[in-house]
């Protein structure tokens, strides 16, 4: 468990950074062909985030976070999938905003299940 927790830890960070660049790029209307990377991305992220959901439930960890995990990744989702018809026009760069906020706070649950994890295998060891 405590290898599929840090491959998944790794992954929900470095995919993360990778959303954040391009969702930049988007922002400043470039390199708009990677949209659909982008999403792909952000869904395998998102699986990430609920197999740490998964180990942190398994390993009893905090029901509420682990709850949040797997609800915040629905989220993250329906978020990504709707995002582009969410008040089109000049007003469209607060959910470019929320999209991103919404993003980041998934990359502190997967901080915090992943942290959880593994100071519980650390104690069973």
């Amino acid at each position: 468990m405590r290898t599929t927790t840090t491959i998944a830890q790794m992954v929900v960070r470095l995919f993360g950074l990778v959303l954040i660049v391009l969702g930049g790029l988007f922002w400043g209307g470039r390199a708009l062909e990677l949209v659909n990377t982008h999403m792909l991305i952000g869904v395998l992220f998102v699986l990430a985030l609920w197999v740490l959901s998964g180990i942190a439930a398994v390993t009893h960890q905090s029901a509420g976070l682990v709850a949040t995990g797997f609800i915040w990744g629905i989220i993250v989702l329906a978020l990504g999938m709707m995002q582009k018809s969410l008040m089109p026009g000049s007003a469209h760069w607060v959910i470019q905003v929320l999209h991103l906020l919404v993003g980041l706070i998934a990359m502190g649950i997967g901080e915090r299940l992943a942290g959880g994890i593994k100071r519980s295998l650390a104690t069973t060891v």
